[in-house]
């Protein structure tokens, strides 16, 4: 018979506990450039016993930074009483975030000019919602019309297309569905109703490419208070819209098709390049029966077998297919497009005479320093404590003393963040020497770990400090991962660059003839022959397939 029993027990074991001060210098490793900045500023405005450094102090200190990672080799930020090592302790890191300064984006408003350039500013374009609620604005459309458009434009997705079908929209907006009934009561806009014999539209919604992930169950079974609750939290479920509902939305969106970009609004492909047709006047041409009849075999590229359907000639269909292939599938593409973000880079690899120089940018991060005022009434109040025999110190004392200890040590974590990456560069220099003197043909195979076994740090620490960083090179600007690459053994020894063999794969697409594209085999057979790689048909397939270059009969052209 199994007893229960109390007792105490002895136990000893080893626990490695991180500091938030460590935390932090871990956290700094990752961040970008910008986000440094972007808590340099944090703690410029949280901690006021932080200021920038002079010009010139940032000069002298920029210097003694590089001279200090070429002399040593490995630096360490934890006072010599902690036994244990940062690479130790990063191996054990848990992401907790204590002690860590938040993330958040505050930046300080300098009026200065020059800190300032007009020219920095961003310039915010016209996104498609606004082109389309601009040219709602200046057309002739009731109060009513224009508020029932706005609910239409508003669900047309950054592609062009409508997002959402007709009857979903009208269930999922109670006060839609009432200015709806009030146009219909008040016979202010005749619904548009599909003629005899065709299908309705109204469930009909462009299909994102981007796949939802399904929805788990929860196993837990729900309590009578749970269903309760979530009956109440519900939201109240509208009755279906009925076909003469959504044949007012219908008239309404046929009107907003007709704004620009052609074809904006459609529910599919089929319908964008249709109503584009309609457009440029073409409603009833041989382009218009291809799109509505044959768009499988358009797609296949299979024009002989369109000719035969439609008893035409080749030319014809060539011509049709040529008017096809001139419309825009993505009518919102020229619209609120990507802005284009700049890179600066981290540091910096010159050529000077036959030898390569590594150099770190200290331009936009700003040296640190605790204020001397500061510094200076802690001493006075120290030796006033001292010499007056107190014990009880001071609390504005104590949280001087806290804010001076915590940006003595985010000082320390960013010097040894430009230190390890100043090591990462020169020991990517070391190991990649060839392709800085002749390009990607001779970028070599190269681990996280070769280069953490280099400069005596752990392979974590590494892949820290290579994310987000840029470098400058005579090659041109990379990020650090991307001397990182796998290879392929091609026997003897040898191993060739995955980076190269994908080179190698772009530059005979590029230059390939479009009227008859290199297949996957064809690549693999040029590639043994003109550069001696070595490499499957699969690998070439999935080379192209990772640089979203399609297949040879997607890229075929016909004329």
């Amino acid at each position: 018979m199994v007893t229960m029993r109390m007792g105490l027990e002895m136990k000893m074991s080893q626990q490695l506990i991180m500091t938030p001060q460590l935390q932090q210098a871990i956290k700094l490793l990752q961040l970008s450039r910008v986000e440094l900045e972007d808590l340099i500023d944090q703690a410029l405005v949280e901690n006021p016993t932080l200021e920038v450094a002079p010009v010139e102090e940032e000069k002298e200190d920029s210097r003694e930074t590089e001279a200090a990672a070429e002399g040593e080799d490995s630096s360490n930020l934890v006072d010599e009483q902690n036994q244990l090592t940062y690479d130790e302790e990063w191996q054990h890191y848990v992401e907790s975030g204590s002690g860590v300064i938040q993330e958040a984006r505050v930046h300080t408003h300098d009026t200065d000019e020059d800190n300032n350039p007009l020219e920095a500013t961003i310039s915010n374009s016209a996104s498609l919602m606004d082109h389309l609620l601009w040219q709602l604005e200046i057309s002739n459309f009731s109060e009513l019309e224009v508020e029932l458009c706005e609910q239409i434009i508003g669900n047309i997705d950054d592609e062009g297309y409508l997002s959402v079908s007709l009857r979903e929209l009208l269930r999922s907006d109670s006060h839609l569905q009432k200015l709806v009934q009030q146009a219909l009561q008040e016979h202010k806009i005749e619904p548009l109703l599909p003629a005899e014999g065709e299908l309705d539209r109204f469930d009909d919604k462009h299909q994102s490419s981007q796949k939802s992930e399904p929805k788990k169950k929860s196993k837990k079974p729900l309590t009578p208070v749970d269903l309760e609750e979530a009956k109440e939290e519900a939201p109240l479920e509208l009755p279906p819209a009925t076909d003469r509902e959504c044949g007012v939305l219908e008239r309404l969106l046929r009107r907003i098709q007709a704004f620009d970009p052609p074809g904006v609004g459609a529910r599919d492909l089929n319908e964008c390049l249709q109503n584009q047709l309609n457009y440029l006047g073409l409603q009833d041409s041989l382009a218009a029966a291809i799109l509505n009849e044959n768009l499988q075999l358009l797609e296949q590229k299979d024009l002989k077998r369109i000719a035969r359907i439609h008893k035409v000639e080749i030319t014809a269909v060539l011509e049709a297919y040529q008017l096809i292939t001139e419309l825009e599938p993505k009518p919102g593409r020229p619209f609120g497009g990507e802005i284009t973000q700049y890179v600066i880079p981290d540091v910096y690899i010159f050529k000077r005479g036959s030898e390569y120089v590594v150099s770190m940018n200290q331009e936009s991060i700003p040296r640190l320093r605790i204020n001397p005022y500061y510094q200076e009434l802690v001493q006075k109040e120290m030796a006033k404590q001292k010499t007056e025999g107190k014990k009880d110190e001071d609390m504005t004392v104590l949280y001087i003393q806290e804010k001076m200890k915590t940006g003595d040590w985010l000082m320390k974590s960013i010097e040894q963040r430009q230190k390890t990456i100043f090591k990462v560069a020169k020991s990517i220099l070391k190991y990649q020497y060839e392709f800085f003197e002749k390009g990607i043909d001779y970028l070599k195979p190269l681990v996280l770990k070769d280069v953490a076994e280099d400069i005596g740090v752990h392979e974590s620490t590494v892949s820290r400090i290579t994310t987000n960083k840029y470098i400058y090179t005579p090659q041109g600007i990379f990020e650090l991962k991307y001397f990182f690459t796998s290879g392929i053994d091609q026997g003897g020894g040898d191993v060739v660059s995955s980076k190269k063999i994908k080179d190698y794969i772009k530059k005979m697409i590029d230059s390939e003839d479009r009227r008859h594209p290199f297949t996957d085999l064809q690549i693999k057979t040029e590639l043994l022959k003109n550069a001696r790689i070595k490499v499957a048909r699969r690998t070439v397939a999935k080379y192209r397939e990772a640089m979203n270059i399609l297949p040879s009969n997607k890229r075929k052209q016909l004329f």
